[in-house]
């Protein structure tokens, strides 16, 4: 109990910090790089940025882009998820899949999803079609891999086992393989929804009407560096979030399955 408030109060401290240091910048011109009243233009208060963000709350018009933002994350990962949990698993049982497989994925995997906005754009046009294609294509390499490398690391005494019993290969997979391999599925959607919420951003800035990354634009086209502070800041938060209520809970409860022997 008591390193858990140590650690709340050392994370509230570097807030502080980060809060002060923003505050003297605005104030100082940039620590004197340009003259003040430009500052507050282009880093304005924390005060100010707060009194936006009330006001953009109280409309309702952040909210209201966050939940368009958020259906295209969950319907863009979800296909993912679909294709790649799947696909990686087919891939630890298969030698011939994997090695005609994992050299596309090797060569997909470093490509980051902003790539792919002018083919989206040109193969589904502008709207939700282009930004969940975009999704799908960023959270998809960290999900296989990781299914992959969960099912090559399933001990093999269990497969040994499960063949003395004349287990089938659905019952192998779903008695032993699945189980076995949670806490790589864990920590591959992890990685991969948090691809999700960066391409999305890229994905609304060209021509998607609403979502975070469209207030990023808007903040972006009237030099609102406020608007666009702000949604930096709620995409932080909304990963952070994810993070502690979601991902922190579910890595505790399976860890440990990493080392069951």
């Amino acid at each position: 109990m008591k390193k858990n408030v140590i650690q709340f109060l050392q994370g509230c401290a570097g807030i502080a910090g980060i809060l002060l240091l923003w505050t003297i910048a605005s104030k100082t011109g940039i620590f004197g790089r340009i003259d003040q009243k430009s500052a507050q233009l282009l880093l304005p208060m924390p005060n100010v940025v707060a009194g936006e963000l009330s006001e953009m709350l109280k409309s309702g018009y952040l909210l209201s882009n966050i939940w368009v933002s958020m259906q295209r994350v969950l319907i863009g990962f979800g296909i993912a998820v679909a294709v790649g949990l799947p696909l990686g698993i087919l891939m630890g049982m298969s030698t011939t899949l994997r090695n005609c497989l994992y050299p596309v994925i090797r060569f997909f995997s470093p490509i980051p999803g902003v790539a792919w906005v002018p083919l989206a754009i040109l193969w589904f046009g502008l709207g939700n079609n282009a930004a969940i294609f975009i999704i799908v294509m960023g959270s998809l390499s960290p999900i296989i891999v990781n299914s992959l490398q969960g099912v090559l690391n399933v001990n093999q005494q269990l497969y040994d086992v499960m063949h003395m019993m004349e287990a089938s290969h659905w019952q192998v997979i779903v008695h032993c393989i699945v189980p076995s391999i949670i806490p790589y599925i864990v920590s591959g959607f992890k990685l991969g929804l948090g691809f999700a919420w960066r391409v999305v951003i890229a994905a609304e800035m060209v021509g998607v009407p609403k979502g975070l990354g469209y207030v990023l634009s808007v903040g972006r086209s009237t030099a609102n560096t406020s608007v666009t502070l702000i949604t930096i800041i709620s995409l932080g938060v909304i990963m952070m979030l994810m993070e502690e209520v979601l991902f922190r809970f579910l890595e505790k409860r399976t860890s440990k399955w990493k080392t069951w022997e």
